[in-house]
């Protein structure tokens, strides 16, 4: 790789700014120049240190005009700024990049041709090229959709952000991301983690929203190199509590062969300035027993196990982990997460930062579910961390980036929503038509629905009941009919500007060419019943009879169904390619939806009945086994017989 790229790189560019530096005082005074801010509420202060006034904040994507630069007492570098809006003071120079001008380059043109970068990626790599000239920018090709991709890690639960850090609008309230009946944020890890709405998920998730000379660092090579020093690590730890372990950060690095730079950025990461206590190695508590359980001596720096479980804390279980672990020393810890880290994410395959928080790389284990952390914000925010490592002088050199590219990504790059108070639910609560039956019945979560009338009536209302005060609804009312089949579409936008939008097919025959959906097998009404668990798709289709038109299984989401049959799914009656009525398919028992009846289904419908968490629409349907309209324990009774083979299955 050195070879090729020293064939394109052109002769590294005169730093056009030294040319234009007066020194005055300790502060370097530059010919104005334009930046670009790289961070969030970043704060302008009123001198170079943390220690000066805040005067304002800016954030990612804000340009600021840059006056001159300094160092504070460590050597660190502050720009002198002015704002857009007309603010100057003093911020922090990893959070600024000064614009530099790109000068048309033919070598490396023709090297983001060779590496089949998009052209939506060269315009930042571009500028990226004309401050650090001897940078590697490798197209790393991952041969997956993009939408497939961001749906998969937009699954709640997948990718979170603290309850309490953000605003409404950042927050997801798709199903299974928010309690309706308790009017919250279901809590995925204990400290208000909550799920992050896709829109945030699609930001931290678009490499092309890290191509700067900040953030660009979650995508460099976290092996060891050469180029790791022990003062890189201590600038990474510097007035942390573990800065006193640089020395075992970086031999312990080498000797695993992980940067050292990423074993120190990822706990402080994890630890933050101060430390919690599994970083302190002070856990204790008392049990309602009144037994004292005596942590004290075991340190995890990377948290590693810390989330809940068995009635206990994150922080309690990290200390159980490792003093199993035996990490008794600070330097045991770092030994331990190190090797686990490299056992279980470098040699995966997941060796940058943006591949241990999304899993886009089959290292042997699939795609989605093997992340090290959560936190969406966690590589673009631990990338800091990285750059801040290295000196000036090692930036010139020639640091390696693997930068992800996947197919069918959109044109431009992902923004992300300004935060706000204004809450994303673009729901509906209900969904009627005057003076006829809408099917399926209805659920907050599905969009598509039909209802037939006669070839007579000429006019219809449909009635939405919109779930938040603050939301608008249009497409909605009275609707004229005309033809065998109107379509209409009722959009609900959020109090923040999310819509989402519910179809509804209104079918008028006009004779005998009307579709109808019937079987011998299974009952056929609001919704298909009378499967037994293990059925597949294609059998279950192959058990109906659609007259005058064609039937086929998606999923909840509209995909194409496979493999089993399950709760959740949807049989569609189509005519001339438009879906005329849709069922969705209940397996009784089957209230998670995977086909199969399991400890998992009785568990979830024991939630629905402590009021934990609630079923709806064919899910609650699948947990009333008793087919009485109530889910009770006396369900949970039938199905657990149905598992152990007591009882024949529930049809």
């Amino acid at each position: 790789m050195k070879t090729l790229w020293r064939k394109f790189v052109a002769v590294p560019l005169a730093l056009s700014l030294l040319l234009c530096m007066l020194l005055v005082g300790g502060t370097v005074a530059l010919a104005a120049e334009t930046g670009t801010v790289t961070g969030d509420y970043v704060n302008v202060r009123e001198g170079a240190s943390t220690s000066h006034k805040v005067l304002t904040q800016v954030n990612t994507g804000d340009k600021v005009t840059v006056l001159g630069s300094t160092k504070d007492g460590s050597g660190n570098t502050w720009y002198h700024i002015t704002t857009a809006k007309g603010t100057t003071g003093y911020i922090y120079g990893t959070y600024v990049v000064v614009d530099v001008q790109y000068k048309p380059d033919a070598d490396f043109e023709a090297y983001l041709t060779a590496q089949k970068f998009p052209d939506s990626y060269k315009p930042a790599l571009r500028t990226l090229h004309a401050q650090y000239p001897n940078w590697v920018f490798v197209a790393k090709h991952l041969n997956l959709d993009w939408t497939t991709a961001l749906n998969a890690e937009s699954v709640p639960g997948k990718s979170l952000l603290i309850d309490s850090a953000v605003k409404a609008n950042w927050k997801s309230m798709e199903y299974g991301a928010y309690d309706w009946d308790k009017k919250q944020y279901v809590v995925f890890d204990s400290g208000g983690w909550v799920s992050a709405q896709k829109e945030i998920v699609a930001f931290y998730m678009d490499p092309r929203n890290s191509l700067d000379a900040t953030h660009i660092f979650q995508f460099e090579s976290l092996s060891f190199s050469s180029a790791h020093t022990v003062d890189g690590v201590k600038k990474i730890l510097s007035g942390c509590f573990m800065e006193k372990y640089a020395q075992a950060f970086y031999d312990i690095g080498r000797a695993n062969g992980i940067s050292p730079y990423h074993l120190a950025s990822r706990a402080r990461q994890e630890q933050g300035t101060d430390g919690n206590n599994l970083g302190l190695g002070v856990v204790k508590w008392t049990d309602s027993k009144g037994t004292v359980h005596d942590y004290t001596g075991y340190y995890n720096f990377f948290n590693i196990g810390a989330y809940e479980k068995d009635g206990l804390s994150a922080i309690q279980n990290g200390a159980v982990y490792a003093k199993s672990r035996g990490w008794n020393t600070p330097e045991k810890a770092i030994e331990g997460g190190a090797q686990q880290l490299a056992k279980g994410y470098i040699n995966m395959q997941q060796d940058t930062l943006y591949l241990q928080k999304f899993d886009v790389v089959d290292g042997g284990n699939g795609y989605y579910e093997h992340q090290y952390m959560t936190n969406v914000t966690a590589a673009y925010a631990e990338s800091g961390s990285m750059k801040k490592a290295y000196s000036d002088e090692m930036l010139k050199g020639g640091i390696v980036f693997n930068i992800p590219v996947y197919t069918n990504m959109p044109a431009g790059v992902c923004n992300r929503p300004v935060q706000a108070d204004k809450n994303n639910d673009n729901t509906l609560t209900g969904l009627s038509v005057t003076g006829y039956s809408v099917t399926p019945t209805f659920s907050r979560y599905v969009t598509e629905y039909a209802v037939t009338v006669p070839a007579s009536v000429t006019t219809l209302s449909v009635n939405p009941v919109k779930s938040d005060a603050g939301a608008s609804v249009s497409g909605a009312g009275n609707i004229t009919l005309s033809g065998e089949e109107t379509t209409v579409s009722i959009k609900v936008t959020a109090p923040s500007g999310l819509i989402r939008t519910y179809t509804l097919h209104v079918y008028r025959p006009g004779g005998s060419g009307t579709p109808v959906l019937t079987s011998s097998k299974y009952k056929i009404e609001t919704n298909i019943t009378g499967i037994a668990p293990g059925t597949t798709a294609t059998d279950l289709l192959q058990g109906m009879t659609a007259a005058n038109g064609s039937a086929q299984i998606v999923t909840a989401d509209g995909k194409p169904a496979t493999g089993n049959a399950a709760t959740g799914q949807v049989v569609q009656l189509l005519s001339g390619g438009k879906v005329m009525r849709s069922y969705p398919v209940v397996i009784y028992g089957d209230t998670s939806g995977d086909g199969a009846v399991t400890s998992r289904d009785l568990l979830i419908a024991q939630r629905h009945i402590l009021g934990i968490s609630k079923l709806s629409g064919a899910y609650l349907t699948a947990a009333d086994s008793g087919k009485d309209g109530t889910v009770t324990s006396t369900d949970l009774l039938r199905s657990q017989k149905q598992i152990l083979g007591i009882t024949s299955v529930i049809l």
